[in-house]
């Protein structure tokens, strides 16, 4: 995430760059209720993390986690630690929720989360030390980009652009301090473009530095962003690295040795004042405090009942969040037949935001597989498409951009965050209307027995998987307060 003045820098120079809590002792303990945590098979640290062995049968704990997500597992961990019982519950099949590396093309691919952005002193970097995963910096700098025919933008045209988003840079700060009324973030950009009256190929250009830049990097139309608020985050320095061998190494590492029921979809939540019952369509389960670290589309899309029912200033947070997708499609090839040294490329396409940038993992990961990005508008659009059209519809602008020899993928892998069940999403922005303290009324505990954790309620580093991890961790702080 970036700092509300850096974003717009970004675009002006790059034009489409993607952009230890200490461990506590908690004082509670259902009587009926043991004090020792069993230890399942530990999952094997590969990019496809699954785990079939459960710890017990027991249906009772200190505390019950639902969602093995980093938030979840970052929390449970915390707990295991300090002696407490922990059983996670998790509707999949797998581990790890929106940070999910898939190995069925022969190689570790993320599907979800794919980078650290800002290695320095983000807690994820020391996580993926404990796990020694092998780490690979993306240099946004290296990009090759193409016009909408096809042919590769000049010098003359970066700089063109470069000048109006120094401009439009400079605006956003004055329109983030002078509106009256916040708007969305496209509303104010479109309102100061129609001013200029800038010939269509200009037009294309600037919004394609928008979609890269802006659009990608929070999963969401400018339309449903908020002007005055949507870059409201801080950032960690060091640059942005992805792993060769996947996330899910920094998953599996943080699961080891907890006690997680796969296939556990949560159907209802009922606290009282001796604690929790939480109903699964596996039967139920009973702790003393519970851990909600559940995506803010499941929680937003009402799949799961809450008695009592939860604050209404927490239900008005929800309404108010945006919880948009990015959606991913990776195309393996037998070679390489694009520039093989850039680490991206970019596509000023006729539409706004169809197709606009892939990450080259050639120089990255040494492969040759391209990944295409769409988000907001047309990333929800294509999750209603057969895989067959989508990779179509990729291959045809490559074709446009390579020529019609562009050979056919030996195999591909497409993500509809969406339309998943148990996501309904990527990952959380703030529409206009929301401010940023939604975040702490997302987060903040209800009672002494429901607490809450998720990249949604981590007002410093929201959509990012670091504040995922954070946030399970502040919430195991606060169930000690």
């Amino acid at each position: 995430m970036l700092s509300r003045r850096d974003t717009l820098k970004l675009i002006a120079t790059s034009l489409g760059g993607l952009l230890l809590v200490r461990c506590v002792p908690l004082p509670f303990l259902p009587s009926n209720v043991g004090g020792t945590t069993p230890r399942p098979n530990s999952p094997a640290e590969t990019a496809s993390v699954s785990l079939t062995n459960q710890a017990s049968d027991s249906r009772q704990a200190n505390v019950l986690v639902l969602g093995a997500g980093m938030a979840g597992l970052s929390a449970a961990r915390e707990l295991n630690r300090g002696g407490y019982s922990v059983i996670v519950l998790e509707a999949r099949e797998r581990i790890g929720g929106r940070t999910w590396t898939d190995a069925s093309l022969g190689l570790p691919l993320d599907m979800g989360a794919s980078w650290i952005h800002g290695t320095d002193g983000n807690p994820l970097t020391r996580l993926a030390d404990e796990a020694g995963a092998k780490r690979v910096r993306t240099d946004y700098d290296n990009i090759t980009r193409y016009v909408s025919d096809g042919r590769e933008l000049s010098a003359r045209e970066d700089a063109e652009i470069d000048e109006i988003f120094e401009t439009i840079e400079e605006l956003i700060a004055e329109w983030q301090e002078d509106f009256d009324d916040d708007v969305s973030l496209q509303a104010a950009i479109q309102a100061y473009l129609e001013e200029e009256n800038l010939p269509a190929e200009t037009l294309r250009q600037v919004w394609y530095a928008v979609n890269t830049a802006i659009e990608h990097e929070y999963a969401a139309d400018a339309a449903d962003l908020s002007l005055y608020w949507f870059d409201n985050a801080d950032d960690y320095g060091g640059g942005d690295v992805i792993f060769p061998g996947g996330y899910g190494q920094l998953v599996s590492h943080l699961a080891n040795g907890l006690d997680i029921r796969l296939g556990h979809i949560v159907r209802s939540v009922e606290a009282g004042s001796s604690g929790v019952r939480v109903q699964t369509d596996q039967g139920q389960f009973e702790a003393g405090k519970v851990l909600v670290a559940l995506p803010l589309g499941v929680l937003s899309g009402g799949d799961i009942s809450f008695n009592p029912p939860l604050p209404a200033e927490k239900r008005r947070a929800m309404a108010r969040m945006g919880f948009g997708v990015l959606n991913k499609l990776y195309l393996q090839f037998d070679e390489v037949f694009w520039d093989a040294d850039a680490h991206l490329l970019g596509y000023v396409s006729e539409n706004k935001g169809e197709w606009c940038e892939w990450l080259n993992l050639a120089p990255l990961v040494g492969v040759p597989v391209l990944l295409g990005f769409n988000a907001g508008r047309f990333g929800l659009e294509i999750e209603s498409w057969p895989d067959e059209q989508v990779v179509a519809s990729a291959l045809s602008v490559l074709r446009r951009i390579y020529g019609p020899d562009v050979s056919e993928p030996r195999g591909w892998l497409v993500t509809r965050w969406g339309s998943d069940p148990f996501a309904r999403g990527s990952y959380s922005s703030l529409m206009p209307g929301a401010e940023p303290d939604d975040y702490d009324t997302l987060a903040a505990p209800v009672g002494d027995v429901l607490f809450f954790a998720g990249e949604h309620t981590h007002k410093k580093h929201p959509a990012t998987v670091h504040g995922a991890y954070l946030s399970g961790l502040r919430a195991v702080e606060e169930m000690d307060r």
